[in-house]
């Protein structure tokens, strides 16, 4: 930078010196000394081209450097100036360097105060007798025994029922007994039907056992009816037949004559 002001300086020395030697030389001149002159009149003009050329350029380099100052130094102490500005910028901590600023913390804001709230009532603590007997539930009542139900199928006997029968029926009316009658080769009046159920609830077995002692009456006595008594003791058979329907659980009584 010094170097460049120094060459500047010197240029404009020269400039100043070749315009005061064309001055005082006069108008009258030799060829050589015009030549001489012309010669001059050229460096001149050449040394003022260099200097118009650099001093726009040294100019505007300057005036970024200082711009706002009220003082413009001369070029070599322009120089020093900027020399110390340079030194001064590299002694400076760079803006990395700098300390970032303190940031005041901020106050804690303070905890609202509590609002006045009526304390929870406490629940009563049920004592173990109230458990107890919320825990246990009231007694239901007993349901009333159902009824035993009437026996029912085929539960008494036939063949005691049609021996009762037959022996009854020799006994009381002097008839005779056979026993291979069926009900396809001899005759009969419609028997009686009793339910299961009816019997159970009148004796059972002796119920069953009267139904057919029944019948035989009622036989001889239709016999008799048409026939005479005499009639029916001399010449009637007898033969007295039980079955069970299971259809309608019932036990069906009739007795064979022929």
């Amino acid at each position: 930078m010094k170097r460049t002001i120094f060459c500047v300086a010197l240029i404009l020395c020269m400039a100043i010196m070749a315009g005061c030697a064309a001055q005082a030389s006069g108008k009258t001149q030799t060829p050589i000394s015009a030549k001489t002159e012309l010669t001059s009149a050229q460096e001149t003009d050449d040394t003022a081209e260099v200097v118009t050329a650099l001093l726009p350029s040294q100019t505007v380099e300057e005036n970024s450097k200082t711009e706002g100052s009220a003082d413009t130094p001369l070029p070599v102490e322009r120089a020093e100036t900027l020399e110390n500005a340079d030194a001064e910028a590299e002694n400076q901590p760079t803006a990395a360097e700098t300390a970032p600023p303190t940031i005041p913390e901020q106050a804690a804001t303070p905890a609202p105060a509590p609002e006045d709230t009526p304390a929870p009532t406490p629940t009563p603590v049920p004592t173990p007798a109230e458990e107890k007997q919320e825990e246990e539930p009231a007694p239901m009542p007993e349901p009333a025994p159902a009824p035993e139900s009437a026996a029912s199928g085929n539960i008494y006997s036939i063949a005691e029922a049609v021996r009762a029968g037959n022996e009854y029926a020799r006994a009381q009316y002097g008839v005779t007994i056979d026993t291979s009658m069926t009900a396809a080769n001899s005759s009969f009046f419609p028997g009686t039907a009793d339910s299961v159920a009816w019997l159970a609830e009148n004796g059972g077995q002796a119920a069953l056992t009267a139904a057919v002692k029944g019948n035989v009456d009622a036989t001889f006595a239709c016999l008799a009816a048409m026939d005479g008594a005499e009639t029916v003791s001399a010449y009637a058979r007898f033969n007295c037949t039980v079955r069970y329907d299971a259809a309608s659980d019932e036990y069906i009584v009739v007795v064979l004559y022929g």
